[in-house]
């Protein structure tokens, strides 16, 4: 308080302090919001991880031609996770906490991102093998999607986010988003990638050059898949419900 102000009182002082903490927990958000997005995405894919191994049993020991997918499905998501996550999970957290970001973080963060990316075509795949399993539980499929959603949206928005900031870096803008003349902000690339769910088509963002077009009708693909086996399950259960 400044000399010769009138001091706060008890309700005001509380909102003072309130707006405070706020305003210190958007800027630290606006600062880390990249590590935090990935700490979000893993914590998706434990869930997703979670939920594979309690249903995944009954799947895995027929003999059916999908058992053979899914015992390697099994072995990356119950294996491979145990190694990469813990570690991961651990070096973003230091990062999270870090008062200077390190020179390595750039290029550790792209390491990650490979790692996600890969951990969703895995995913997509398995989704589409999983639509003809009729042994394992029917609503195993209907969670999978129910995380594989919202990680890959995340996903794909940071996609677009680090895609078009590399090519910005040589003056060339590979996406654009219909913000009227504003600069776009990490967060514009998000609601893009999420307004695809309630669009027809992806009409958020547009791309540049024909490369960029490729990968934004690759994630039209991919939500389209995604909701045709959303649509293929619920038919199946209320079928099931029915007889």
């Amino acid at each position: 308080m400044k000399k010769g102000e009138a001091p706060l009182d008890g309700s005001q002082g509380k909102k003072v302090a309130r707006e405070g903490v706020l305003s210190a927990a958007f800027a630290f958000l606006s600062r880390q919001w990249e590590v935090v997005f990935f700490l979000l995405a893993f914590i998706l894919l434990f869930l997703q991880v979670v939920f594979f191994y309690i249903d995944v049993g009954p799947l895995a020991s027929k003999d059916l031609a999908i058992a053979v997918f899914a015992s390697i499905d099994s072995f990356i998501i119950n294996r491979l996770s145990y190694l990469t996550t813990p570690g991961f999970l651990l070096s973003l957290t230091f990062l999270l906490y870090c008062p200077v970001r390190p020179g390595w973080a750039r290029s550790y963060l792209d390491i990650i991102d490979i790692y996600v990316v890969a951990r969703m075509a895995i995913q997509l795949v398995s989704l589409n093998v999983l639509v003809f399993d009729m042994v394992s539980s029917r609503f195993f499929l209907v969670t999978q999607l129910l995380f594989f959603l919202p990680y890959s949206l995340l996903v794909w928005g940071w996609i677009y986010w680090r895609l078009d900031q590399g090519s910005k870096a040589g003056d060339r803008g590979l996406f654009r988003l219909d913000l009227d003349g504003r600069r776009p902000r990490p967060v514009d690339y998000f609601v893009a990638s999420f307004s695809s769910v309630f669009s027809a088509s992806i009409s958020a963002i547009k791309g540049t050059s024909a490369r960029a077009r490729i990968l934004i009708l690759a994630h039209g693909i991919v939500i389209y898949d995604v909701m045709g086996l959303t649509l293929s399950r619920a038919i199946s259960l209320v079928q099931s419900h029915g007889s």
